[in-house]
């Protein structure tokens, strides 16, 4: 499956998808060889090696604990922008706690554009396996991802989007 062109808006969410999900950022696998009898788990050799990452760990943990905490303040049907949870993480000038945020010596080595990605890619994996496998056991509900003020495929999904509860 290809991402849309530039001009193209995303494809809407598919709730059954056959090819399954990236355990690391979350995208939609590639179709499989039929002729491989080991599923896959990642996208590429990047997201195997992210997916293994010790570094990362402490990350991706204060993401995921960033965009339940911002769901759970907002009501229902609020959309939370990816922008504003990776700014509340990142950003050592934002009104959070310290001890809320990620340690400034792992964030130090993140360019800006790699911390956007990192939250994008925490908001895919919410949206395409839920909060209990991302460590968060307790949450049951489900989580979309909204552009322009619909539901999208956050695989495709380009520019500013957010994600709700369902």
């Amino acid at each position: 499956m290809t991402r849309p062109k530039t001009k193209q808006s995303p494809p809407p969410t598919t709730s059954s998808s056959p090819e399954g999900y990236c355990q690391s950022c979350g995208r939609l696998l590639p179709r499989e060889n039929k002729t491989d009898p080991t599923p896959r788990k990642y996208c590429s050799s990047t997201c195997r090696s992210h997916g293994k990452s010790p570094y990362l760990k402490g990350i991706r943990t204060a993401l995921i604990e960033g965009y339940h905490r911002s769901l759970d303040d907002r009501p229902t049907g609020q959309v939370i922008l990816c922008s504003e949870v990776e700014k509340n993480t990142f950003d050592p000038t934002s009104n959070k706690d310290k001890d809320e945020k990620v340690d400034n010596n792992q964030t130090s080595s993140l360019s800006p554009t790699e911390q956007r990605e990192e939250s994008r890619r925490a908001a895919r994996r919410i949206v395409a396996f839920g909060f209990p496998s991302q460590g968060i056991a307790e949450e049951g509900r489900e989580v979309e991802a909204i552009q322009n003020g619909k539901s999208v495929e956050t695989s495709f999904a380009k520019g500013e989007w957010g994600i709700r509860w369902k």
